[in-house]
């Protein structure tokens, strides 16, 4: 068995469990897929596999990891361990070339055709001796798969790795992962929030509860090899549909959705948020559900003040995230308030709309742009939730769907006045700032190629 995940339970503190009684098994050359909702220990898990996060320390964690028969931190050892963050870790003074070259010249190794190879592989060739800096965020997700695959690893790690990527590099992408798991008989393990990537990629999908426990686990049975299914995407998911894909979403909505909270139990999930605020490993392993389920109370002076106070002590762009929904909610934000959680929320547009198209994909069957573009108009248009001037919101997550022609036509509906619920100041500017964000990304893409 190439990775024998066994009776494992962990928390960053004793007081807070994370992972509850997991226990998985992946044959050597498979892909397992891991879902769930957001905050339910997918990433940790990923991270206990890895050794990056130590599970020596009794109080935290139980259970046994055994990667080729080995602990983590042997097999680590042979340099036969790959993995792949959702933000490209690339080091910002290394060419392309280099970058992917970093983990061979660590070993003092020199392999230039096994880097062109790889280069050419996901398709950068010509941007070989670009620095990071030149490159956009898909382009640098590229690099870093290029990068995992150099070593041969036999166990290959991949957090949430392609949420950057538009559907067309994805799909190429996909095809090559398997291409390259099949050259190296490589083991993977990706995290994801998109159930249709996880079947198209896995032979098996194990879903999380938002507890941290394994709530199914599906063995995928299909005629179609992990190849074909990329290349023939609709005829897969309509093999599956019934008997893995609907009843995976359902079970990651069901758990995902909010429940009523009294106002104990408001005052509890500010006392734990107090403790985590600040400290990144708790963080990362935080559950949206918890802030979510307050929300109906969140036009309170106290509770905004309460979210406002987590928000400045927070540590990771994922707690922030989940925060500004809430800080949102009030009716009485100061002008300053709202202009720092515009100023934060569009300097990280690209990752938080990513987030954004993510969250929506989990609560609708269709998960493509044409669906969310939809979404995110019927939420501006509606008037039973969110004032009118947090709209705006909703603009920066336009930005999520750029590659249809229909984003800019809408974006200047707005700026012109022509959308009711964004006729106001504040809307408007935005929609300027998602726009020029948007062709000044498409002339420079044309100025590089």
């Amino acid at each position: 068995m190439a990775l024998k995940i066994s009776n494992i339970s962990f928390g960053f503190n004793p007081a807070i469990t994370v992972l509850r009684d997991i226990s998985i098994e992946v044959s050597k050359g498979e892909t397992l897929a891991i879902v769930g909702a957001s905050g339910c220990g997918k990433s940790t898990l990923l991270r206990l596999v890895s050794g990056i996060l130590p599970n020596a320390q009794k109080d935290k964690f139980s259970g046994a990891i055994a990667i080729d028969g080995m602990l983590p931190n042997d097999y680590i050892k042979n340099g036969k361990l790959a993995f792949m963050f959702q933000e490209a870790t690339l080091m910002p003074n290394l060419t392309v070339k280099e970058n992917i070259a970093m983990p061979l010249k660590i070993k003092g190794i020199k392999d230039d055709s096994k880097v062109n190879e790889l280069i050419a592989t996901v398709g950068l060739t010509e941007y070989a001796n670009y620095l990071p800096k030149q490159l956009s965020g898909g382009m640098k997700t590229r690099v870093s798969l290029a990068r995992s695959f150099v070593t041969q690893p036999e166990l290959l790690l991949l957090d949430e790795p392609f949420s950057a990527l538009d559907i067309a590099w994805k799909s190429k992408l996909y095809v090559e992962l398997e291409k390259l798991r099949n050259k190296y008989n490589t083991t993977v393990v990706v995290v994801t929030h998109d159930v249709q990537e996880a079947l198209l990629l896995s032979n098996q999908v194990v879903v999380l509860s938002r507890l941290g426990e394994v709530k199914a686990k599906h063995t995928i049975s299909s005629a179609m090899s992990l190849s074909q299914r990329v290349n023939d995407v609709s005829g897969f998911m309509a093999e599956v549909y019934t008997n893995y894909y609907l009843p995976i979403q359902q079970a990651i909505m069901l758990d995902g959705n909010r429940t009523i909270t009294s106002h104990n139990e408001v005052l509890e999930i500010f006392a734990e948020l107090k403790k985590i605020a600040g400290n990144e490993e708790l963080e990362n392993s935080y559950s949206s559900t918890a802030t979510d389920s307050i929300r109906k109370y969140a036009n309170s002076a106290e509770v905004n003040a309460l979210l406002y106070d987590a928000f400045n002590k927070a540590k990771t762009k994922k707690l922030k995230y989940q925060l500004i929904w809430d800080i949102l909610e009030y009716e009485h934000l100061s002008k300053d308030i709202h202009n720092s959680m515009l100023e934060y929320y569009f300097i990280n547009v690209e990752l938080f709309s990513s987030w954004t198209k993510e969250w929506f994909a989990l609560k609708n069957s269709n998960g493509n742009a044409t669906s969310l573009f939809e979404i995110l108009k019927g939420r501006i248009d509606a008037n039973n939730e969110f004032n009118i001037s947090k709209k705006w919101i909703y603009v920066c997550d336009l930005y999520a769907v750029r590659q249809m022609p229909e984003t800019i036509n809408y974006l200047n509906m707005a700026i012109g006045s022509q959308v009711k619920n964004l006729d106001y100041p504040l809307a408007k500017q935005v929609a300027v700032m998602v726009k020029e964000k948007i062709e000044n990304e498409k002339k420079n893409h044309i100025s590089v190629a």
